[in-house]
């Protein structure tokens, strides 16, 4: 799961409404609980940008970016039942590993 993108309903900030987006899964905390990175095919948004050399799995529909640093924490249950789009090659998840790093001066 981990290091996959999924196509899910994710909750705003105000846990009021959701919007259809996808979504990195960047680590699974607990059995519960996972950190995803959401993406956007806006390229003019900061982040790491990402295209069809980076999919090890699957295919994206548009070349798109990994909106880092905004880091999230979500229920494993968003994720069971949504459509898997794709899964990074290790080399491109090791790349948003260290830009999410670099963002939170880790």
């Amino acid at each position: 799961m981990v290091g996959n993108i999924y196509f899910i309903n994710m909750p705003y900030s105000d846990f009021k409404q959701v919007k259809g987006r996808p979504v990195l899964v960047f680590k699974s905390i607990d059995k519960d609980d996972l950190l995803i990175l959401p993406l956007t095919s806006n390229l003019k948004r900061e982040g790491i940008l990402i295209t069809d050399n980076d999919i090890e799995d699957g295919k994206l529909k548009k070349e798109s970016v990994i909106i880092v640093p905004k880091l999230t924490a979500i229920d494993s249950s968003l994720i069971k039942g949504s459509r898997f789009i794709a899964s990074l090659k290790e080399t491109s998840f090791t790349k948003v590993k260290r830009e999410l790093c670099l963002k939170l001066g880790c």
